[in-house]
């Protein structure tokens, strides 16, 4: 009996140890090719197809992403068993890309929702020194029991739909959620070979001679802005600092959203009635515990006086990236920006003017994609001096704002 208690407890200890090996040396991750995704059965299809399957059902984008009710929230479970090939065209080391993973194929990009750290999984570098590729990883995603979904006109794939409350007791829809579990994740999004993404060819160029072919096809595509203008709008300017070199100097005017006015850059806070945004010269609010977006505005149009006008984006940051406290372009400077192109809307016609309330956005990886010289760039001295002491104030730290 001694005996067998001793062998027993000698085989669970070479057990335990084995297991501690493993876990200290992990083997590394399968890398798939398509041969063996498409050995599993199932069949290969491009993201312009999927998106396809999502317009052929809600008849477009426009009007199918307001998320206001369940009979507005419109979402498709793939049943047959086919899967995408993308290249990993974001990357979310720096906190700004959260819980995302976009893939971009030869017809487009799509976003696929997935959870935190996704940059130790699904590879994506940075440019080489001569700004003509970037190092990247093919991912293949199989799409049977997943759900694509548009929420304000950006198609997303992930889990089945979800609903919550926001801050002022408003239900919000969701026409899909995150794949969080690891073992999900594992059999849905399997990482593949290295590769490159090619300027010109995978990250699409924009420049002022261009800009107007951008349209719906892009949308979640990996872009880069060439000689585009930061425009600060409904706040001041550097200018106003210094009186004696511009006696001259207006402030200049907000932009409009509709039939409201915008204000750039700024935070906004969502989570109020009416939205609250104010003036902010850094990329994105983090302050005191609060985490806000940031929005600054760019142009390849000085003549545009709405958000939704050709030529118009807004550099989205958010509160929780590293470099949210860095502080903004100047207006009027010139340079490059590498992001990720997205809409924001109900619904548009992309005619811009009036009628047109959509918001066109841009989403850095790294903070190295502005690339601007270094005096474009706001000091911290005249950071400080532009922003009002009222910016500081957020309506969750005060009960008087409404």
């Amino acid at each position: 009996m001694k005996t067998t208690k001793i062998v027993s407890m000698l085989v669970a200890a070479a057990l335990f140890a084995g297991c501690y090996n493993d876990f200290d040396n992990p083997a590394p991750a399968k890398i798939w090719t398509q041969d063996e995704v498409d050995a599993t059965g199932a069949s290969h299809r491009t993201i312009a197809e999927v998106k396809q399957i999502f317009t052929d059902k809600f008849g477009g984008l426009s009007g199918t992403g307001s998320n206001s009710s369940w009979n507005d929230t419109k979402y498709y479970q793939f049943d047959e068993d086919i899967y995408i090939k993308g290249k990993v065209i974001s990357n979310d080391r720096e906190g700004n890309i959260f819980k995302s993973l976009f893939l971009l194929d030869e017809t487009g990009g799509i976003e696929i929702r997935l959870t935190n750290g996704n940059f130790l999984t699904y590879h994506m570098g940075a440019y080489n020194d001569a700004k003509t590729e970037i190092p990247s990883q093919w991912v293949y995603v199989k799409l049977k029991g997943l759900y694509i979904g548009n929420y304000r006109m950006m198609l997303s794939i992930g889990n089945g739909p979800t609903d919550s409350y926001n801050a002022v007791g408003e239900h919000k829809f969701y026409a899909n959620s995150n794949l969080e579990l690891p073992e999900q994740i594992a059999e849905h999004v399997l990482p593949g070979e290295e590769t490159t993404l090619v300027v010109g060819t995978d990250i699409k160029v924009v420049n002022e001679t261009n800009y107007t072919q951008l349209g719906e096809a892009d949308f979640g595509r990996l872009i880069r802005f060439e000689g585009v203008k930061c425009r600060y709008a409904g706040v001041d300017t550097q200018e106003s600092l210094y009186p004696e070199q511009y006696p001259d100097y207006e402030k200049p005017a907000p932009l409009k959203n509709g039939s409201y006015e915008q204000i750039y850059p700024s935070w906004i806070y969502t989570d109020v009635r009416p939205i609250v945004n104010k003036p902010w010269y850094r990329w994105a609010f983090s302050e005191k515990n609060t985490n806000l977006y940031g929005s600054v505005c760019f142009v390849y149009n000085d003549d545009a006086t709405y958000t939704s006008d050709k030529g118009v984006y807004m550099v989205r940051t958010s509160g929780y990236s590293r470099f949210s406290g860095h502080g903004v372009v100047k207006d009027g400077a010139v340079g490059n920006i590498t992001g990720i192109y997205a809409i924001y809307s109900k619904e548009s016609k992309y005619q811009g003017g009036a009628s047109d309330y959509a918001t066109y956005q841009i989403s850095l990886n790294r903070y190295m994609d502005l690339e601007f010289a270094e005096s474009d760039f706001l000091t911290e001295e005249e950071v400080i001096a532009l922003t009002p002491a009222d910016s500081y104030v957020t309506p969750d730290v005060d009960d008087d704002i409404d």
